[in-house]
């Protein structure tokens, strides 16, 4: 008897409408933490290095991939990890807020072309990847039209979060469709 494979769905997260708003759970005693505000992003890598979480009383906290889990409806992280969220500071260097800096910044080619802007980041649950939805105009976001990035494609981001330069030969190589397809 042949042993049937259940394939596991890749699940993903809008930043904006998913992820944001999250409850933060402890694990281990089951408290609410906070919330999740936004998805921290090696913007060249596409890796999620982290989430800013608000806290209650508190400035907003930054937590690192290896300190928390996202689950269906919550994201949980230990007690002693939200404790010591501020000594990991330097790791997550770098890291940009996905809706408040990325959204919105112009995708340009190397060779001067204007592409559209990045209009959506997605969020890998079982792994810390992110996908970038790049559109030209709300109109063409709001019939579905534009394209999807992995976020490993871009070269560069700039300082100022105006604009994230990919390769001259991005809408043939690497732009897809669908979100299932830049995954």
């Amino acid at each position: 008897m042949a042993e049937a494979r259940r394939v596991k769905e890749i699940r993903t997260l809008n930043v904006a409408k998913d992820f944001r708003g999250m409850v933060l759970l402890a694990a281990d005693t089951g408290e609410k933490l906070g919330e999740v505000r936004d998805a921290l992003i090696q913007p060249t890598e596409g890796r999620v290095i982290g989430i800013v979480v608000r806290s209650q009383g508190a400035d907003d906290l930054r937590l690192r991939t290896n300190d928390f889990f996202i689950g269906q409806d919550a994201v949980m992280t230990s007690r002693e990890s939200f404790e010591h969220a501020g000594d990991h500071a330097r790791e997550m260097a770098g890291g940009i807020r996905a809706v408040d800096e990325m959204v919105g910044a112009n995708v340009v080619t190397e060779d001067g072309r204007l592409l559209g802007r990045i209009s959506e980041v997605y969020i890998r649950t079982d792994q810390p990847r992110a996908v970038y939805r790049v559109a030209e105009s709300t109109l063409q976001k709001f019939f579905g039209r534009g394209f999807f990035l992995p976020g490993n494609v871009p070269r560069s981001f700039a300082p100022d979060g105006a604009r994230i330069i990919v390769p001259a030969d991005t809408e043939d190589r690497y732009a897809t469709s669908s979100l299932a397809e830049a995954l």
